[in-house]
């Protein structure tokens, strides 16, 4: 292969033009060094003759596209066939199956974060709470989130009774967990108001 060849020496290298990484292996291989320096150049590039307002470092944005890589990479990962029970690889319409059930429980999960954080901000705005602006901003930072700050398939159940959905642990965004624990504090301190889930 293209990689094989270029990691011993007997090829070309990556494309600068049609850049394709190898996701078999991480950012660190010898092949996806090379592509992740031909895009660090290109989007250097592009910043001096667009002249951009800010221009960042190399350091900077070769940890940008490392990031981005490893997000890809994982996607990639999960759409690839599992070993079944009996030892059988996944069949196509299987994989596809079992991405869409996780889709949607991603889905559930944040809408159920979102009405609770809605149900809060009405309780306290008719209480006139004087911590209503911060359960605003925090109503605010997870519609920005998306469906993709958090996952159901990371939630998990405490003390053996109560769910508590965790936010996923992602590397473009920084860490909120101490905001989202909030939430479930104030659910599980005002569990005689909250329903459980599915309810």
């Amino acid at each position: 292969s293209d990689v094989h060849a270029y990691e011993y020496k007997d090829g070309p290298g990556p494309d600068v033009n049609s850049p394709v990484f190898d996701l078999m292996h991480g950012p660190s291989s010898v092949w996806n060094i090379a592509v992740i320096d031909n895009l660090l150049q290109a989007l250097q590039a592009e910043c001096n003759n667009e002249n951009w307002p800010v221009c960042q470092s190399d350091a900077y944005l070769r940890t940008l596209i490392v990031d981005c890589y490893k997000q890809l990479r994982t996607v990639w990962r999960k759409a690839q066939p599992k070993l079944m029970v009996k030892g059988i690889l996944e069949m196509p319409a299987e994989t596809e199956t079992r991405l869409v059930a996780k889709q949607n429980a991603l889905l559930k999960a944040n809408c159920q974060m979102m009405h609770l954080v809605e149900y809060l901000v009405k309780l306290k705005m008719e209480e006139n709470e004087d911590d209503i602006n911060a359960w605003k901003w925090l109503k605010d930072l997870l519609a920005c989130l998306g469906e993709h700050g958090m996952s159901s398939e990371e939630s998990g159940v405490e003390n053996d009774v109560e769910i508590v959905l965790h936010v996923k642990n992602l590397p473009w965004h920084c860490s909120i967990e101490r905001e989202l624990d909030l939430i479930d504090l104030q659910r599980l301190l005002d569990e005689d108001i909250f329903a459980p889930q599915g309810s």
